[in-house]
């Protein structure tokens, strides 16, 4: 007789092999094995709700969602440490196989994590690339209203959901053990968002917020104690107002006006559409001096600039819409007129630079950073492939030719799908 001794470990080491599985569809498979294993699946610490895309054929999504109402419905342990539920979009499915994930089904999910999360909650609805019978509902948006029940003991959030589903919090009760939260697509009112983080949410550290504002005019206004990381990129905002005096870190979209009060912030992320203009986007009681600055092409780089004495870390996206070739006999092709004098860039330490090629403006540029950075030390270039003008050895050694002895160069080229070092 076969003599089964993993059954006879104790529960809790079963359910880390089971857990280990990565699905809780695999685990409820085990219950095959015996009837030891048969309701094991139930008081997982971790359940794992994935329609596998990757299998073939994979679930149609109806079926992947019944098979979440069954999983929840069966689960037994009053405490689950983590919930992930992720329904994929593989856009090689026909298109009528695509199914409208409507908020009244999503609703009884979000419940039982209310009831039974103490740590990760996790919901990725993707969004349709087309209405799913060809027309789109003319009152979709004003019935795909969910609520968000309050998750007393959940720590971490992360909901992605469809762009039309409407999201409102019950009036009453507060994420008391909330850190980390991110809504990704749906559609708030600018005065839902202000209360719940400045009265549901007293924990909260990291914050991102990827929505809509159901109406153009809204202020959104975030005061928090405790929030040391935000995102926020909110359309429809008519003015943003952040107070948050432990806040670090800052990554901002589309903000035509913005007040940010945040004394301790170290890195910025201005990525906005809105082009940085001090009268609009203000940094009230903001240090001079940042680790991090990341400044968008859409935004004027300059005024930014202005706010801050030094940056550690400066991230710049350079966009020139027109480029306009002037005759030979234009000055401007005098070897005189063509050097850059009085650059100080004392304190810069490594550069890197996207995009580059071997063209001449590109090679100078090289040339003024060895020039003006007296304490440069490493310098990695990510070469941009094209037919014309391939990256080839004597490349390299022109570029290395024009920097310090100490300064140690580095190129990488993209090739399948990621960067590799070319010398």
């Amino acid at each position: 007789m076969f003599d089964d001794r993993i059954s006879g470990l104790p529960d809790e080491l079963l359910h880390s092999i089971l857990v280990g599985l990565g699905s809780a569809h695999a685990a409820a498979r085990t219950s095959v094995l015996s009837r030891r294993w048969r309701h094991l699946w139930r008081h997982l610490p971790e359940l794992d709700l994935d329609d596998n895309p990757d299998s073939s054929p994979p679930p149609p999504p109806a079926s992947f969602l019944d098979s979440v109402d069954g999983a929840l419905a069966g689960y037994s342990a009053p405490t689950l440490e983590r919930l992930s539920i992720s329904l994929s979009r593989d856009d090689d499915y026909d298109s009528h196989s695509q199914i409208q994930i409507l908020p009244q089904r999503v609703a009884p999910w979000l419940r039982f994590a209310a009831e039974r999360v103490a740590g990760k909650l996790c919901l990725l609805v993707p969004p349709l690339t087309m209405p799913p019978h060809g027309e789109p509902d003319a009152n979709a948006e004003e019935e795909a209203v969910l609520e968000l029940p309050v998750c007393e003991r959940a720590k971490s959030i992360v909901l992605c959901l469809a762009e039309m589903c409407r999201v409102r919090l019950q009036p009453a009760g507060s994420f008391a053990a909330l850190t980390y939260l991110m809504i990704i697509r749906g559609r708030m009112e600018g005065s839902e968002l202000t209360a719940l983080v400045r009265t549901r949410c007293p924990r909260l550290r990291e914050l991102t917020l990827i929505v809509e504002l159901a109406a153009t005019s809204d202020v959104v206004s975030l005061r928090s104690g405790s929030l040391h990381s935000l995102v926020l990129f909110v359309r429809n905002a008519r003015r943003i107002e952040v107070v948050a005096p432990r806040l670090e870190v800052l990554e901002v979209s589309h903000a035509a006006q913005a007040h940010i009060s945040a004394p301790n912030l170290a890195e910025i992320d201005w990525h906005t559409s809105d082009a940085y203009n001090p009268l609009h986007h203000r940094f009230a009681d903001a240090g001079r001096r940042l680790r991090v600055l990341k400044v968008g092409k859409a935004s004027a780089v300059a005024s930014l600039l202005q706010q801050f004495d030094e940056v550690d870390e400066l991230d710049l996206e350079i966009c020139i819409p027109q480029m306009h070739f002037f005759p030979l006999s234009c000055p401007c092709h005098m070897e005189e007129n063509r050097k850059i004098d009085g650059t100080a860039l004392n304190s810069l330490e490594e550069v890197e630079i996207c995009g580059f090629t071997d063209s001449r403006e590109k090679v100078e540029l090289v040339e003024l950073l060895s020039c003006n950075a007296a304490i440069l030390k490493k310098l990695v270039i990510n070469y941009q492939i094209s037919c014309d003008a391939p990256l080839t050895k004597g490349v390299c050694a022109k570029v290395r030719s024009m920097c310090r002895l100490n300064v140690k160069v580095e190129f990488y080229t993209f090739l399948d799908g990621s960067w590799v070092r070319f010398d």
